[in-house]
């Protein structure tokens, strides 16, 4: 240990905070129900949910508002923007992680999956390189952070495998056994499907983006969509046989075909799927349906494929993830519950909490009850936007 951290957020912190904590007077969210109530904590864990006001004197009043479990957010890519602000630019790998840090847990997350593109998903030459670099150093910066008891939220890895670059088995294999890894996705970002169908509208926006003659833009993009079907296809099965019993999710799904094939291979979390066809074979055959939440605020998908909205007022949307917006996921979560959708508070906020926690395996969080982890969100509304307050992560305090 370099230091002592006396932040109080720390680990080090924590453990000489009281070992018992009372909070009150907000209106609990628990898996199936909600009203007002008291949740007494001791020694990290909820003790005790009551309905009610808490007498004790040494309660915490947080005087209205909600609590909510501490979100889960299993998608976002909010470290590699602190890593890599801008292209070319690689920001210190430690300061962007506890940075990043910081905005997860003002958003209420008290357990993030730091995203981490392992290959490119571009024929930018500049871009690729810039996203090579920095993965191991936010891997090691995470580590660090971690063992100095820097980081608010609990932090894992969900490594993004982007099967059409030729690199990316040797880059999971480099990274695939670090235990803060708890989730492996498979990806094809080739044009002419998946989330870019259109394939000239895809081609005019990488000359633009990108600054390509026509003529390189030809044959990159001929290059791409080559190697989604030569070397995509074996990528994937290698990446999937080395990921141990790790859940493996697909993404951007867009027909039935893609679902029923993802299915065969393992996958049980279809991430972004961008059309209702694929979305609905996923849950006949038992799979998540994870969506971006910034979709939901907005109403609409960022590339143009179908609205989360739609899929949630369809029942086919289980998981929100903050995908490039941490703030958006209690946002969303309350937009489900107005109409047309009217989803109840619980299944809604279920949808950033118990649903992707369980997805993924961890049975100790994402819920308000007895015997579970307290990570806790304290938020109130401004008009329609949700406001954090205070969070909790095992009962020590850390927003």
């Amino acid at each position: 240990m370099l230091f002592e951290n006396n932040a109080p957020w720390s680990s080090q912190a924590a453990k000489r905070q009281a070992k018992e904590l009372t909070l009150t007077g907000a209106r609990l969210v628990l898996p199936d129900e909600s009203f007002e109530g008291t949740v007494h904590i001791r020694d990290g864990l909820v003790r005790d949910v009551s309905a009610g006001r808490s007498s004790l004197p040494t309660a915490m009043n947080l005087e209205g508002g909600y609590l909510s479990p501490g979100l889960v957010d299993l998608h976002t890519d909010n470290v590699e923007k602190h890593a890599l602000p801008r292209v070319g630019v690689i920001w210190n790998p430690l300061s962007a992680v506890v940075a990043h840090d910081a905005v997860v847990a003002a958003a209420g997350i008290t357990t993030v999956f730091d995203s981490l593109s392992l290959g490119s998903m571009t024929r930018d030459d500049t871009t690729k390189s810039d996203r090579t670099r920095i993965v191991p150093l936010i891997v090691e910066a995470i580590g660090t952070a971690q063992q100095l008891g820097l980081l608010r939220a609990d932090h894992f890895l969900h490594l993004r495998c982007e099967i059409t670059d030729e690199g990316v088995v040797s880059a999971f294999e480099r990274h695939g056994d670090n235990p803060l890894v708890k989730l492996v996705s498979v990806m094809d970002h080739a044009p002419g499907h998946r989330q870019s169908p259109q394939l000239e509208r895809f081609r005019a926006m990488q000359i633009r983006d990108y600054g390509w003659s026509e003529e390189d833009a030809d044959r990159r993009v001929a290059e791409w969509i080559e190697a989604s079907r030569t070397i995509g296809p074996q990528n994937q099965a290698r990446i999937i046989a080395r990921a141990r019993q790790l859940p493996i999710a697909s993404h951007d799904d867009e027909t039935p075909q893609h679902v029923r094939e993802a299915h065969r291979a393992g996958v049980t979390i279809s991430e972004f799927p961008t059309t209702r066809t694929a979305a609905e074979t996923a849950h006949s055959l038992g799979i998540h349906i994870l969506m971006g939440a910034p979709n939901v605020v907005r109403g609409v998908s960022h590339s143009g494929n179908i609205s989360a909205r739609e899929l949630a007022a369809a029942g086919h949307l289980d998981i929100l993830a903050s995908d490039y917006v941490p703030a958006s996921m209690l946002h969303a979560a309350l937009q489900l519950t107005r109409d047309p959708i009217g989803m109840s508070l619980p299944k809604a906020i279920a949808t950033t909490s118990l649903n992707p926690a369980l997805a993924t395996g961890f049975t100790d969080r994402g819920a308000i009850k007895i015997g579970a982890r307290a990570d806790l969100c304290h938020f109130v509304e401004i008009g329609d936007v949700p406001l954090v307050r205070g969070v909790w992560k095992e009962g020590a305090r850390v927003f």
